[in-house]
């Protein structure tokens, strides 16, 4: 007798929690508004993040128990991102359905995630996109090089009125960038170019008064800086090298440069490709090249304006990517077998 009432009892309480839960899940938010909502999902939301996002719009209660339902029927790792056509006179279940089988009234386009380094030229930046996945990606690289063109210099005139060459390596600021995957790539390119003016041009309008080179030359030259500096606490010490070896009328013998020149470049720059024929061998052509050799970020470029105040007019890396700075001929060429580099600089 007491068994079967026990049943009884675990019977009933079963039940009373089944009724909660089809309560819950039929449970609208407000069964009077039948006033749709349009409300956006996001790739990468938690389960919590979306329920917050519901509740925002006012689709569902605070505490409606979206979470744990979720849960519960499996849904939390299978709701799909988009935009959504909701009520609040919709039952919890149908909202959670319409979640899990990507019922969207607009389906948001994937979103791309690329990270530029400093020191990225427009080649290596397509590259990156080919890897994210960006069938363009070539098309980027053609864009770019095809230059700054007319109505580029008409959106942005108060940076390209610096700027006397065409190419627009140098100006597409290294940063990450998120975008559509089937947005134009002319719209990367104006985002690129729109953080290069947010980053860049605030400094240069206080800067410009303390250096003799204008925004084009010290592009260029923060482009080399990026190339050699690995260390970043030697930007400005590189930088001194190359303001002296400019004073000096030295050539700049940038290995970088050489590297920029090849249609094929190798890791590391060997005696005969010293010898290519390109305005950007700064082995044989004194001077800056003739623009940016990549896209550095804002601390080269500060370097190129500031640089430390030094007699060093050479450098020779070492295997750590730290250099050995030198003011003569003589000491440079002991500094180079040091570090194992055989032959006498010239």
């Amino acid at each position: 007798m007491m068994m079967e009432r026990t049943s009884r009892i675990l019977i009933l309480g079963i039940g009373v929690l089944v009724l909660i839960g089809v309560g819950i899940l039929l449970q609208p938010g407000n069964p009077f508004d039948r006033q749709g909502r349009l409300v956006v999902v996001d790739n990468g939301l938690s389960t919590q993040a979306v329920q917050a996002t519901l509740e925002a719009s006012g689709v569902i209660r605070p505490r409606s128990g979206f979470v744990i339902i979720a849960r519960v029927l499996g849904f939390s790792k299978h709701i799909q991102a988009g935009k959504y056509m909701f009520a609040p006179s919709d039952p919890l279940l149908g909202i959670l359905l319409k979640l899990k089988n990507g019922d969207v009234f607009v389906p948001l386009p994937k979103r791309v995630w690329v990270t530029f380094p400093e020191g990225t030229s427009i080649y290596k930046m397509g590259e990156l996109l080919k890897k994210a996945g960006v069938k363009d990606y070539k098309k980027f690289q053609d864009l770019t090089k095809e230059g700054i063109t007319a109505d580029l210099r008409r959106r942005h005139w108060k940076l390209f009125k610096y700027i006397p060459t065409e190419s627009l390596e140098g100006y597409l600021y290294p940063d990450t960038y998120w975008f559509f995957e089937k947005a134009p790539i002319e719209d990367l390119v104006e985002v690129m170019i729109n953080r290069f003016e947010h980053k860049v041009m605030p400094f240069w309008e206080k800067a410009q008064k303390d250096t003799k080179y204008s925004l084009y030359e010290i592009i260029t030259l923060a482009s080399i800086i990026e190339k050699e500096a690995q260390k970043p606490e030697e930007r400005e010490i590189i930088s001194s090298v190359f303001h002296n070896r400019l004073d000096l009328n030295m050539y700049l013998a940038a290995c970088p440069t050489i590297k920029y020149a090849l249609e094929r470049p190798t890791k590391i720059v060997y005696l005969d490709q010293l010898e290519v024929d390109s305005p950007y061998n700064t082995y044989k052509n004194r001077g800056l090249p003739p623009g940016p050799i990549c896209n550095p970020g804002i601390e080269a470029i500060r370097a190129a304006v500031y640089p430390a105040d030094t007699d060093y007019c050479y450098f020779v890396a070492k295997k750590d990517g730290s250099h050995i700075f030198s003011k003569t001929g003589a000491e440079h060429n002991r500094a180079r077998q040091k570090v194992g580099i055989k032959g006498i600089y010239p």
